[in-house]
C-alpha cells in the first residue's frame, strides 16, 4: 500500500512536469506575446524636445520665423502641404482649381473642428486672412497679400475663393506657407495677445501649459483630422546653448535636440543610447549683403569681389564636414523655379582686381559681419572662417554675434549694417522666396535697389508657366550678376535623438511631432 502511494506520488509528479512542459511551451508563445505586450506597454508615448529659441507667439499666421512657426504648426494645420518634390498635398483643403487667371477656388475638408469644438470652415479661413491683412496685428505674412488680394469670397460653408488683383500663378505656394487657421470666436473673446499665449487650433496637439523661458507642454488632439498621434504628451524645453542641449540628450533628460553641429555628430553617435537622424534640406544658407546703409557694398564690384573671395567648397569640406550641397545662386534645387548656374568660382586674385577697379586698396574696407550664436547651424564657425577668407584679400571684418531675437529684429527692419549670415526657410517656388527677400514689400529685404526689386516683382503675375519660368531664370541670372548675396549651401537637417525614436526630417526642417514614432 505504501509502495502504491509512493508510485501514485511519482506518477502525479511526472504528470505535473508534463503538464508544466506543455504549459511552458504554450506559455512560451503566450510568454512571447506577453513579452511583446510588455514591450508595447513600455514604449513611451511621451517626448521631450530641446530647442534653442522660445517662440514669440503661438497664434497662427503671425510670423514665418522658424523658432515660432515650427511649434505653431503642431498646434494648427495647413490648408495645403508641399512635399519638396514639386507636388502639392491636400490637407485642410481637399481640392483647388483656377476659375480664371485671377480666381482660385478651394474646397475644405468637412467635419474638422478646432480644439474648443468650434467648426473649421470658410469663415475661419476668411478670418485668418483678415487677421493677416490688418496692420495692427503685425503679421509678417500680411505685406505679401495687401497689394495683391482683391477679394476673399465665401461661396458656402466649405468653399471659398481668392480673387487677386493680378494673375498669381504661385498662389498655391503662398497658401502652403501663410495660412495657419485662427478660430474667430475665441480670438474675439479673449483678444489676440491672450490667444497667442493660449492658442486654439486644428492641429495634432493642444497646448497644456506655456511657462515662459522654460517649456511648453502639449497633449495629443485625439480628434485630429489626420488621426490621433502616437506621441501623446510633449514637452518642448528651451536651452539656448548647444552644449547644454547635447548634455541633456546624452544624460537622457531630453529625447530629441535640433540642429546638431556637424562637429558634434560623433559625440552623439558614440553614445550607446543616442543616434543621429539627418537629411538634406531645402533651406538655403547665404551671406546677405545689405545696401540700405552707405558702405562699399553699394558698389557691385565690391559685392562680386566678396563672392570670388569665398572658397565655398573648402568651407563645406572643412567646416561643414561635407554635410552640405553647394549653392551657386539665390534658389535651392528644391525650388520649383530653380535653374543650375555656374556661379562664382573661388578666385582671390580676381577679387583683388575688382576691389582695385572699385577704387579700394587693401586695408581700406572694414565690414561688420552679423550673426547669431548657435541658432543657425555652425554660425560662429562659418562666420569666422568667412572673415578669415576676406581678410586674405585685404578686407577687415568685425564679426558681431547677436542674441537671436535682436538678430531677427534687425533683419526684419532692414537694419543690418553690412553683411549677415542667414539660414532661411525652404521656399517652394521663386516667388515664395523673392517676395520676402527681393521684392519692394519684402519683410526681409536687404538689397536697396528699387528698380531691381520692381523687376523681380514684375515676374510674379506671369501666368503662363513657360513664360514664367523663363522670366524667373532671367531674374536668377541677374541677381547673380548683381551679387546680391554670397550663396553658400543647403545643409542637412541634423537631429540628435534617443535610439528608440524614428522619423524622416522634412525638406523645410519643420518639427512634425505627429510623424514621430517610438520603440522602432
Amino acid at each position: 500500500m505504501k509502495n502504491t502511494k509512493i508510485m501514485w506520488v511519482i506518477l502525479l509528479f511526472v504528470f505535473t512536469l508534463i503538464i508544466s512542459g506543455c504549459t511552458s511551451e504554450s506559455a512560451g508563445t503566450t510568454s512571447k506575446e506577453n513579452n511583446s505586450n510588455s514591450k508595447e506597454e513600455k514604449v513611451s508615448t511621451s517626448l521631450v524636445v530641446a530647442l534653442a529659441q522660445e517662440p514669440t507667439t503661438l497664434l497662427g499666421s503671425t510670423t514665418p520665423v522658424s523658432s515660432t512657426s515650427e511649434i505653431i504648426r503642431n498646434i494648427t494645420s495647413r490648408l495645403i502641404g508641399y512635399d519638396g518634390k514639386g507636388n502639392f498635398v491636400p490637407m485642410l483643403a481637399t481640392e483647388w482649381k483656377n476659375i480664371d487667371e485671377h480666381t482660385w477656388e478651394f474646397k475644405l475638408r468637412e467635419g474638422v473642428k478646432f480644439t474648443n469644438g468650434a467648426p473649421f470652415n470658410a469663415e475661419s479661413v476668411k478670418y485668418t486672412m483678415d487677421f493677416m491683412l490688418n496692420p495692427d496685428n503685425k503679421s509678417l505674412y500680411g505685406s505679401r497679400w495687401m497689394k495683391e488680394l482683391k477679394e476673399f469670397r465665401v461661396i458656402d460653408e466649405y468653399t471659398f475663393q481668392l480673387i487677386t488683383v493680378k494673375p498669381n500663378p504661385s498662389l498655391l505656394h503662398r497658401v502652403v506657407t501663410d495660412f495657419m487657421p485662427i478660430e474667430p470666436g475665441y480670438v474675439e473673446q479673449v483678444g489676440i495677445e491672450e490667444a497667442g499665449k493660449k492658442p486654439i487650433g486644428v492641429g495634432a496637439y493642444k497646448l497644456v501649459e506655456w511657462k515662459s523661458g522654460e517649456y511648453i507642454k502639449l497633449e495629443a488632439n485625439e480628434d485630429y483630422w489626420e488621426g490621433a498621434p502616437e506621441i501623446k504628451d510633449v514637452t518642448i524645453t528651451f536651452i539656448p546653448e548647444f552644449s547644454s542641449r547635447l548634455s541633456a540628450l546624452l544624460s537622457g533628460e531630453v529625447d530629441l535636440i535640433k540642429s546638431v553641429p556637424v562637429d558634434s555628430m560623433e559625440r552623439v553617435e558614440a553614445d550607446e543610447n543616442s543616434k543621429i537622424i539627418s537629411a538634406l534640406t531645402g533651406k538655403p544658407t547665404f551671406v546677405g549683403l545689405s545696401t540700405f546703409k552707405d558702405s562699399p557694398l553699394r558698389d557691385v564690384k565690391v559685392r562680386q569681389a566678396l563672392n570670388y573671395a569665398i572658397d565655398v567648397d573648402s568651407l563645406i569640406k572643412n567646416v561643414m564636414n561635407g554635410k552640405a550641397q553647394k549653392l551657386t545662386g539665390t534658389l535651392t534645387p528644391f525650388n520649383a523655379s530653380y535653374i543650375k548656374m555656374e556661379g562664382y568660382k573661388y578666385n582671390p586674385e580676381k577679387a583683388k582686381e575688382l576691389l582695385k577697379e572699385a577704387g579700394y586698396e587693401p586695408g581700406e574696407i572694414t565690414l561688420k559681419f552679423e550673426t547669431t550664436n548657435g541658432y543657425f547651424p555652425m554660425d560662429s564657425q562659418v562666420t569666422q572662417a568667412i572673415a578669415g577668407e576676406l581678410e586674405k584679400i585685404g578686407i577687415k571684418v568685425e564679426v558681431v554675434q547677436h542674441e537671436t531675437g535682436i538678430f531677427v529684429q534687425k533683419v526684419t527692419s532692414q537694419n543690418m549694417e553690412n553683411m549677415f549670415y542667414y539660414h532661411t526657410a525652404a521656399s517652394t517656388e521663386a516667388e515664395s522666396f523673392y517676395s520676402f527677400f527681393m521684392s519692394p514689400t519684402g519683410t526681409y529685404r536687404f538689397h536697396n535697389n528699387p528698380e531691381l526689386l520692381e523687376e523681380v516683382a514684375a515676374t510674379f503675375p506671369i501666368f503662363n508657366q513657360q513664360e514664367r519660368q523663363e522670366a524667373m531664370a532671367g531674374i536668377q541670372r541677374k541677381l547673380s550678376d548683381e551679387a546680391v548675396i554670397i550663396p553658400l549651401w543647403v545643409g542637412e537637417d541634423i537631429w540628435g535623438a534617443r535610439k528608440d525614436i524614428s522619423f524622416e526630417p522634412t525638406f523645410n526642417e519643420m518639427l512634425e511631432i505627429h510623424n514621430i514614432k517610438r520603440g522602432q
